[in-house]
């Protein structure tokens, strides 16, 4: 490995490092705000409900990038709290869609206000064009990390 490959191999390094703790920062954040204790995947999944309506519990398990049980214990966790309710399929009364109740409704509307809240914190000082710049970059890695071109 040549000289300009081991910068780069740091710089990667160095990236990973950063990325990882402003990601524990971010989640830090969120925890100090979050009522219930709820993780950013019960948050996801009830802004998903919000903006998208009753879904089955395999469409948000795609939606969310975790398997069918996490979704299982997640929604679970989400009735508990009386943010969810599980209901037959008006389409098809085989299937079983998870639909939010008004309680998940004003949830999702706190849980916005934490949003803005930690990306106004996260984004404060930067310009309209870093924030330009670092979108284009993170749509570069998911595409990456999809096998996209």
């Amino acid at each position: 490995m040549d000289a300009s490959q081991q910068d780069r191999l740091s710089l990667m390094k160095s990236l990973d490092e950063s990325f990882r703790e402003v990601r524990k920062l971010i989640l830090a954040e969120w925890n100090k705000e979050n009522v219930h204790s709820l993780g950013m995947t019960h948050g996801r999944m009830l802004i998903i409900l919000a903006e998208q309506g009753p879904q089955k519990a395999s469409s948000l398990a795609e939606s969310l990038r975790i398997t069918g049980g996490g979704v299982t214990g997640i929604t679970d966790r989400l009735i508990e709290l009386g943010y969810v309710t599980r209901e037959r399929s008006e389409q098809d009364r085989r299937a079983v869609v998870l639909n939010l109740t008004d309680e998940g409704k004003a949830m999702v509307q706190a849980m916005m206000a934490v949003r803005e809240k930690v990306m106004k914190k996260l984004f404060r000082g930067m310009s309209t064009e870093d924030m330009t710049v670092a979108l284009e970059l993170f749509k570069k890695m998911s595409a990456n990390m999809l096998g996209e071109e």
